[in-house]
């Protein structure tokens, strides 16, 4: 079986497999769109949760990691945030509170950067074309581009724990590749039109949260275990998905395997750091048998992380 060996530690790992209910469900083509569009939900709410691991241990007094993410998220988020509003008035209320005359530098970089996104993700072409001609037309010339220096370099000169590096180094790349996984899927689901537009979230990522514990470091263990949870069911339900689905969403699922495989490795590793072993084994094990009953109770809502479909409503 192909990607056997990479796939083997994840099935040790998670205690059970996706049911085959649920695969059902996700290759009726009345489905496609719904899977696709949470998926997307899902690569950009691994960047979420990465991002907010990043600023909250290793990056409250980091003005520039806090600008640094700001800018790498904020395009998403407009995408994300205004799905099915999309248009001129929202753009220029998003980037432009007080009005193109009172514009920052920032505030032109960040409306540029979600201009390129937009384009990227192929949304609304009157649109795109409005923003390019009534806005960005007028932009200052200094900001068309924006580049910055990576804080998160610059954090690595500064004083910290070994553990704080590599959360910054790891979650950095982590956020770099999912934003890149969400654009991917824009790009699929062009060539299959469908429409982005915002769904309601299941219960999976709900429960697993609800396990966190309230002090630390206990809270940042169960978060980096859930983090691997979730890159484990991910890439396990890639694999599974991959043999049922068209051949363009076969190749691109087959093709997340290994990042998702390491994502998984990465946040076990960091865990790993902060517990010693058996205490750590015994949180993976309790953490492993929540995320189990969520994937294999009935749920109301097919997702692309959801249980055993039910009598659902979409």
């Amino acid at each position: 079986m192909p990607y056997q060996s990479l796939l083997s530690p994840i099935h040790q790992f998670l205690h059970c497999e996706t049911p085959a209910a649920w695969l059902a469900e996700a290759q009726k083509p009345e489905n496609l769109s719904l899977l696709l569009i949470d998926h997307a939900n899902a690569e950009w709410k691994a960047a979420a949760s990465a991002s907010k691991l990043m600023l909250k241990y290793a990056g409250q007094d980091n003005r520039l990691l806090q600008q640094e993410i700001k800018h790498l998220l904020a395009p998403y988020e407009f995408i994300i945030f205004r799905a099915g509003k999309l248009s001129l008035e929202t753009f220029c209320a998003w980037f432009f509170a007080d009005g193109l005359a009172k514009a920052t530098t920032e505030q032109w970089a960040l409306a540029n950067s979600a201009f390129a996104l937009t384009k990227r993700c192929k949304l609304e072409p009157k649109l795109i074309e409005q923003i390019e001609c009534e806005v960005l037309a007028y932009a200052p010339s200094a900001t068309q581009s924006h580049s910055s220096t990576s804080a998160i370099v610059q954090q690595k000169n500064q004083q910290g724990s070994v553990f704080n590096q590599q959360l910054l180094e790891k979650m950095r790349l982590l956020i770099k590749e999912e934003l890149h996984h969400f654009e991917q899927v824009f790009a699929i689901m062009a060539k299959f039109s469908v429409t982005y537009h915002n769904v309601t979230a299941g219960n999976y990522a709900k429960g697993l949260i609800s396990q966190v514990r309230h002090f630390e470091p206990e809270a940042l263990i169960d978060k980096l275990i859930i983090g691997a949870y979730i890159e484990a069911r991910s890439c396990e339900r890639f694999a599974k998905l991959a043999p049922l689905l068209p051949v363009e969403i076969s190749q691109f699922y087959s093709s997340l395997l290994r990042s998702e495989a390491r994502h998984y490795q990465d946040y076990l590793q960091l865990a790993a750091q902060l517990c010693p072993a058996p205490q750590m084994d015994v949180r993976v094990k309790e953490i492993g048998k929540v995320e189990a009953k969520l994937i294999s109770n009935e749920e109301p809502l097919f997702r692309f992380h959801s249980g055993v479909p039910c009598l659902a409503t979409n």
